[in-house]
């Protein structure tokens, strides 16, 4: 028995280390806000992280949100994840600049007019105009994967299996 529990015990740090590793990535679209505060000192900037695939000048949805951050002056992070609550919608024009954007979450809201003027709800309340749309960049971001963990287990106990049948003889 004690040798099937020091195999268990390889087989298990050869897990952790897999799942401490593991990681892939997931393709990204970044477009970031700037707009002049109205009742806060300065700007308020965001940036929208979108799950790529994303076309310009068509509808957003929650399926279309991988993250958003705002800050400004009166809230220094507002965030919000793809997750059950978040709602997302709107259009980001083609050539960006002013839109009408409206994005909810668990920690607060977030939108934009076409006309410039923009809000987000923490609480508190943050207000402004000139609020613009601009492209940022297609960037690869970390994700968890369990198939470098799954790969880990497998040699561990095709290891552990081959020892096994080299004892017997």
């Amino acid at each position: 028995m004690s040798t099937f529990f020091r195999n268990l015990a390889v087989l298990a740090i050869m897990a952790t280390i897999g799942t401490a590793s593991a990681s892939a990535e997931i393709a990204v679209e970044v477009f970031t806000f700037t707009g002049q505060c109205t009742d806060c000192a300065g700007t308020g900037t965001a940036k929208l992280i979108l799950i790529a695939g994303y076309e310009l000048g068509t509808s957003l949805t929650a399926d279309d949100l991988y993250s958003f951050n705002y800050s400004s002056s009166l809230i220094t992070d507002l965030s919000i994840f793809n997750d059950p609550t978040a709602v997302l919608s709107g259009i980001l024009p083609v050539g960006l600049g002013a839109a009408n954007i409206s994005i909810t979450g668990a920690n607060g809201s977030f939108s934009t007019n076409s006309d410039g003027t923009w809000s987000a709800l923490d609480p508190p309340a943050d207000r402004g105009t000139n609020g613009i749309w601009t492209p940022g960049s297609t960037t690869p971001t970390p994700e968890p994967s369990a198939l470098p963990v799954i790969g880990v287990a497998l040699a561990g106990a095709a290891f552990l299996r081959g020892r096994r049948v080299k004892a017997s003889y």
